[in-house]
Parts: structure tokens; C-alpha cells; sequence
């Protein structure tokens, strides 16, 4: 069965599962899992020019599917007294659950957000029209002596004083908003010219223990890039050594 549609159309493996599910018009607490996996390694199959980061979830989810598929196909054991086999498809069955959820909340919050004006945010200027009414001045000024409005003008005085003071004891910390972006494609140019300046390098020095987590693992999967279009090689001596990184043939490319 050909397959015609684009990676970039899906989010991810989950979200292709859920259109060839819906697609095929299947029940999605029993999926004809041999069916399912025959179109999505289809689908791989026509995607082979992607890139290797946008294809990683997709080959995991391809090899979960495969051992899903090749564990129904075994023949089942007898039934004994301490219970049923556990259906292989019943995790998978969870995670699509949960994401369906996940997805139907998260259109549910865009068209709310759509809808921006009927929602007033913080440090921003309600867009509210209401009717001026017409002041009568004389009526306001009727009463008023010299002493009267020296009142009123030392509280407004106290009153912009107090305001003034709580704004620079609560100061807004912008930089708590801001995160940390790393991108494979700046991992590896460090790890290019880093080659290039010393010739070689090793595993340990470039993903050092001392990275944040999302960081460590960006740069792994840039090595793992690199090493998929021939631009490092890798060496390692010992079992539990460190890995040499050298330049390979596709780096001067």
C-alpha cells in the first residue's frame, strides 16, 4: 500500500499512528497491528531523505511496532489458573490514549487563545469601551475650600510615593523567563571546528558532566549526526574508555 503523505505533516509517531488508525477506521482499544505496521514502515520507507534528527522518534516507534507485531504473531501459551497473558498492544493503546487527550486540550487552549480579546492580561491595557458620562463640574466643586484640597493633594502625594517604593522593591526579573536553547546544528559546528583546531577530541570532553541534561543530550544526538554523514569518526580502545573523535571523510565538505 503506497503512502503519499509528508513527515512534516505529523508532530510525531503518535500523531501518524492516530491518522492511520483513524484512516482505516479502527477500533483504537484493538488496532490491527500487523496492518499499522506495514503503513508506517511504508511511510518510513518514503521518508528515507530526512534528516536523522527528524526521523529518530519515528525509527523508535517503527521498532516498537515491530516487536508488538512479531509477539502477536508467536503462538500463544495455554491459559493456567494465574491468569491471562497481558496483551502486547496494551501500552501502546495507554500512550495513545494520553496523547489524543493531550492533543484535544491543546486545540481546545489555541482557539481560546484566538479569542484575545475577551481576556485581559497582566502589564497590558484591557481593550474595554466604556461611555464617558458627562461631568458636571460645578456640582463637584460646590463644597470645595483651600483647606480641603490640601488634603487631597498631600494623600495623592503619598499615594504615588508608596507606589513608586513597591516598584522598585518587587522588581520584575525578566531573565527567570528565558531558557536555555541548543540546537543540533550549533553543536555541531562547535564540534567541527573543534576537530579542526585540535585534530582530535574525545567523547568526554565534548559532552562533559558538567551540561545541563537538555544540553548533554542535543550534543549526543549532534554526534550521532555527524557520524551519519561521515563527517567524525569514533574510536574506542577499551570497553569502558573514553571515545576518540576524529575528523572524518565528509568534514571538509
Amino acid at each position: 500500500m503506497s503512502v503519499t503523505f509528508k513527515l512534516q505533516e505529523f508532530e510525531g509517531p503518535l500523531d501518524l499512528l492516530l491518522y492511520l488508525i483513524e484512516k482505516n477506521k479502527m477500533n483504537i482499544y484493538d488496532i490491527e497491528i500487523a496492518a499499522i505496521t506495514d503503513q508506517y514502515m511504508a511511510y518510513l520507507e518514503a521518508s528515507k531523505h530526512i534528516e536523522l534528527e527528524q526521523l529518530s522518534d519515528f525509527i523508535v516507534m517503527a521498532s516498537h511496532l515491530l516487536w508488538i507485531k512479531s509477539k502477536m504473531l508467536l503462538p500463544k501459551p495455554l491459559k493456567t489458573e494465574e491468569g491471562v497473558e497481558e496483551d502486547p498492544r496494551e501500552e501502546l493503546v495507554r500512550k495513545l490514549l494520553e496523547y489524543k487527550k493531550v492533543k484535544y486540550i491543546s486545540n481546545q487552549l489555541s482557539q481560546c487563545q484566538s479569542s484575545t480579546d475577551a481576556y485581559c492580561f497582566r502589564n497590558t491595557l484591557a481593550n474595554i469601551d466604556v461611555p464617558k458620562l458627562p461631568v458636571d463640574y460645578e456640582t463637584i466643586l460646590e463644597d470645595l475650600t483651600l483647606k480641603k484640597l490640601y488634603i487631597t493633594f498631600e494623600e495623592l502625594l503619598k499615594q504615588k510615593e508608596w507606589d513608586d517604593r513597591l516598584k522598585k522593591e518587587v522588581p520584575m526579573d525578566y531573565n527567570i523567563l528565558k531558557r536555555d536553547v541548543y540546537t543540533i546544528e550549533q553543536k555541531s559546528l562547535y564540534i567541527i571546528n573543534l576537530i579542526k583546531l585540535k585534530t582530535q577530541t574525545t567523547f568526554f570532553e565534548i559532552c562533559s558532566r558538567e551540561m545541563p541534561k537538555i544540553e548533554l543530550i542535543v550534543t549526543f544526538m549532534a554526534l550521532l549526526e555527524l557520524v551519519h554523514k561521515k563527517k567524525i569518526c569514533i574510536i574506542q580502545q577499551d570497553p569502558l574508555g573514553d571515545i576518540a573523535v576524529t575528523g572524518g571523510q565528509a568534514i571538509d565538505e
